[in-house]
This record gives structure tokens, C-alpha cells and sequence, in this order.
């Protein structure tokens, strides 16, 4: 690939905004990326500065993805916990309103063992 500025000169690599071949008398490197020498500068510099806040952003994503499992595990053992007292309380006192209790308590529990097969099934699958 030649420079798209001097046709007739080697290009060392490609400006990181525009993507046109640049030569060593075109090209200013930024460290991350080569620019156009005078016209893509702060395009690039911008880009670059996009990438890397980006892959700062990742970082936090996957930590607050992980702290979301832990939340919905430990609802679920919550839901699933109370509606063992529920039902407890329920069977106890069966006379007086004991069915609505073990109604509830059951509603508590199933919904409970939904949200730990759900974690659970996240964690083997590694998705949010």
C-alpha cells in the first residue's frame, strides 16, 4: 500500500480516524495510532481516548454483572427461606388461617428455587 499523499512513497500504516495509507513524512504516531500529520489528530487522539474509557467501562461492567448474581442468589435464598416460615407457621396453625400461610409459603418457595436455578444456570453459562 502506498501513502494516500504521496503516491509514489511506502505507506507505514494506516491513520486510526480516516484509514488512509500514511508514509513516515505523513504519519505522527500518538503512541496508540498513527494520524494524519495536521488533519487527523484530534480525531485520533479523541478515538483513543474513547477505546481506553471503554475499556475502563468493561472492567466495571463485569464487577457490577457479579455483584447482580450475588443479588438475585441471595433473593432467592431470601424468597426460598421465608416461605419455610410460611408454611411452618401455616401447618401450626392450621385451624385458624394455616391454609393461606402454606399457600403463600409454597408461592414464597417456588419462586425462590426459580431464582437459584436461574443463578445458578448463569454462572455455568457466564452470562448476565
Amino acid at each position: 500500500m502506498n501513502c494516500f499523499y504521496h503516491e509514489a512513497q511506502v505507506a507505514v500504516g494506516t491513520c486510526k480516524s480516516c484509514g488512509k495509507g500514511l508514509c513516515r513524512e505523513c504519519a505522527v504516531d500518538l503512541t496508540k495510532g498513527l494520524a494524519c500529520r495536521g488533519r487527523c489528530e484530534a480525531d485520533t487522539q479523541a478515538l483513543i481516548q474513547l477505546i481506553d474509557r471503554n475499556i475502563a467501562l468493561a472492567a466495571t461492567t463485569s464487577r457490577t454483572i457479579q455483584q447482580g448474581r450475588r443479588l438475585r442468589f441471595g433473593a432467592g435464598g431470601f424468597h426460598l427461606v421465608f416461605g419455610l416460615l410460611f408454611v411452618a407457621f401455616g401447618v401450626r396453625n392450621y385451624e385458624r388461617i394455616g391454609s393461606l400461610f402454606i399457600i403463600m409459603g409454597s408461592v414464597f418457595i417456588a419462586y425462590g428455587i426459580y431464582w437459584l436455578v436461574v443463578v445458578s444456570r448463569q454462572g455455568k453459562n457466564k452470562q448476565p
